[in-house]
């Protein structure tokens, strides 16, 4: 069960082109760090599968599945979860920041227009 050289190249290219994509992305400060490391993961772990389909197969039978990719896409899930998690919680804080700062303003906008009226 070792996969063609044809599916080696189209997945070593795709994930060779997504990691320069999201290197770039982090580069210009798009992406942090962790992110970077989490979506890396989503071309790393496809690649793994196919250049090393022995290792894949064990894993299968550790976790009791009958086909390898059945595994791959529980990780990839998994991976994509927590990304989508993490996002959501930023996504909070940052809507009780901007909320903070709008009460700020409107109270500093209350206090300069009390100063300004005689």
């Amino acid at each position: 069960m070792t996969p063609s050289l044809h599916t080696i190249l189209l997945i070593g290219v795709f994930a060779a082109w997504y990691l320069i994509f999201i290197a770039r992305e982090t580069a210009r400060q798009r992406l942090d760090l962790y992110d970077f490391a989490m979506l890396s993961t989503v071309a790393v772990i496809p690649l793994g599968v196919v250049i090393f389909p022995q290792a894949a197969v064990r894993l299968a039978e550790i976790a009791g599945v009958g086909f390898p990719f059945v595994v791959m896409f529980g990780v990839l899930f998994a991976i994509l979860f927590i990304f989508i998690h993490r996002l959501t919680v930023k996504i909070h804080r940052l809507e009780n920041d901007n909320r903070l700062l709008i009460q700020e303003l409107s109270l500093q906008r209350q206090a300069a227009e009390k100063t300004r009226t005689p």
